[in-house]
């Protein structure tokens, strides 16, 4: 066995005692207690030679595992040996940062309320003073102590002041590429689990937010979701930005900045934006006709469970879409509904649509279908419904959607990438595959195929058409043997866990 014992590190340990957020149930004393090694170059254990290396393995590895843990969990790796206490400060390490309503805390017993975690300030500073100037990714979680983010928000602000001052040399806040900030909008309590009550972000908070966002001047992109502004502060919410960024921002995602409809102009001042992801309601025919003279490449319009419903949002006029994609004919228009209730998409009548998808288990695909070929037949490349549905589907061939898909195949002649998650026959598996002849990906979960040929011949259809069908829809193997020689790879139906993570890059070139 090794020789150890325990022993009290007489110098301060940093990432133990002023920043790392520990709980109240470990140990916060002023000195660390680690175990020691008496013969650390002794490495027999019990008469056989240990071949662990683990404490040797290059930073570039060190680096990137340190990346996936929590500031806690990168704590307790430093204390293991020192080469993991020297990788504790790699820049790989703290490029992501995220913020949690128990990050850099401390708990403070308040008389009405209990304990609570409020911000360390001290930790805070120390961590920004070390670890700050690594930051490339800004994740601010949502927080139900707007004090603590407002803080926090607050300091790094001013780090980056006094840097354009040349008064301090940390340089927090130089390196940070992309802000997240998601508000925690819905304030209902858990009870209610069918009530939203919607609050939006304001006052203070908003302020700090905004002098965050100009302070940063590096930005290559920023999400902002679910805000919810009144018109009046949406007016001036990216002034800063716009200011600072205007030629370095790419990426620009902007959910639910309002409650109402309000189109956003600042986002026609970035020279190089190439995707923006926007909200329906913010939305407008000025901002449209502005997008037309950018470079801009992907435009999704996004809704989610706070959107509000299609009866008060105005979708813009098919001249105003026309007259944009005259004027940036590579402008690719992506329609994205998520949500866990039946919801319906907010049409975009004359808009270059390249893509359609659903993650909303509740939402039924008829109609939805019907829509999609109607509008933009000429357009759409990309189309398919995420997840498993929840609600009822009926084996019947005439009360599924067979036919409707088909229809899909037939006059979207550009359809490159379908996704079916509801129930299906194995003989309309072939017919897609054979009709559609643009189609490159087909993504079919297994335990929604009927094995049954339940078409009748058609009259367009010969006769050994009609027979490689019924033969070949009778096992699921000739099924994917046949799609497999019509596709040009081998292909196969997803399992149900493979179909859940299914992920679709709808800025591939080669699929638009």
């Amino acid at each position: 066995m090794k020789k150890a014992c325990w022993k009290v590190n007489d110098e301060p340990s940093f990432p133990s005692e002023k920043w790392i957020n520990m709980h109240d149930d470990c140990a916060t004393d002023d000195t660390a207690v680690y175990i020691d090694l008496d013969n650390e170059d002794e490495d027999e254990t019990d008469g056989e030679i240990c071949n662990s290396a683990w404490s040797q393995l290059p930073d570039i590895l060190l680096g990137k595992i340190f990346s996936y843990l929590s500031i806690r969990q990168k704590y307790y790796c430093s204390l293991v040996c020192r080469g993991w206490y020297r990788a504790f400060y790699l820049p790989e390490v703290w490029a992501q940062f995220v913020l949690e309503d128990s990050t850099l805390t401390r708990g403070r017993f308040n008389y009405y309320s209990g304990w609570q975690y409020v911000l360390d300030h001290l930790r805070t500073q120390a961590c920004l003073a070390q670890v700050g100037k690594y930051f490339k990714h800004l994740t601010l979680d949502p927080m139900l102590n707007f004090y603590n983010l407002y803080e926090f928000m607050n300091m790094i602000s001013w780090y980056t002041e006094q840097k354009a001052r040349d008064i301090v040399k940390s340089g927090v806040g130089t390196n940070v590429r992309s802000l997240k900030f998601t508000f925690p909008c819905n304030m209902a309590n858990r009870d209610e689990t069918e009530r939203i009550r919607l609050f939006g972000t304001g006052g203070k908070l908003l302020d700090a937010l905004k002098r965050l966002m100009s302070n940063l001047r590096k930005l290559k992109k920023i999400e902002l979701i679910d805000l919810m502004l009144d018109p009046q502060e949406a007016q001036y919410l990216l002034d800063g930005v716009c200011e600072t960024c205007y030629l370095t921002l790419q990426s620009i995602v902007l959910v639910n900045t309002t409650r109402v409809q309000y189109q956003i102009l600042h986002v026609g001042i970035f020279l190089n934006l190439q995707v923006l992801v926007i909200s329906p309601q913010n939305l407008g025919e000025d901002m449209v006709e502005l997008l037309g003279y950018t470079k801009l490449r992907h435009l999704h319009i996004f809704q989610n469970r706070y959107t509000p419903s299609d009866f008060t949002i105005k979708p813009v006029p098919a001249k105003i879409w026309k007259n944009c994609h005259r004027n940036n004919p590579k402008l690719c228009i992506h329609l994205e509904l998520q949500c866990n209730k039946d919801r319906q998409l907010i049409w975009q009548d004359g808009a270059p649509v390249k893509s359609i998808l659903y993650d909303s288990p509740h939402t039924t695909q008829t109609l939805q279908l019907i829509n999609a070929v109607e509008l933009y037949r000429k357009t759409l490349t990309i189309y398919g419904h995420k997840n498993r549905p929840r609600y009822y589907r009926s084996k019947s061939f005439h009360e599924r959607i067979d036919c409707t898909l088909l229809l899909l195949c037939r006059q979207c002649t550009s359809l490159k990438v379908l996704i079916i998650n509801e129930r299906v026959s194995t003989a309309t598996l072939l017919l897609i595959a054979f009709t559609a002849r643009n189609l490159r990906y087909l993504h079919v979960r297994s335990n929604a195929v009927i094995k049954r040929c339940d078409w009748s011949q058609n009259s367009e259809w010969e006769d050994e058409l009609y027979i490689w069908l019924k033969t070949n829809s009778r096992s699921f193997e000739a099924v994917e043997k046949e799609i497999s020689q019509i596709l040009g790879y081998k292909w196969k139906m997803l399992t149900d866990k493979q179909f859940n993570n299914l992920n679709i890059n709808l800025h591939d070139d080669n699929v638009l």
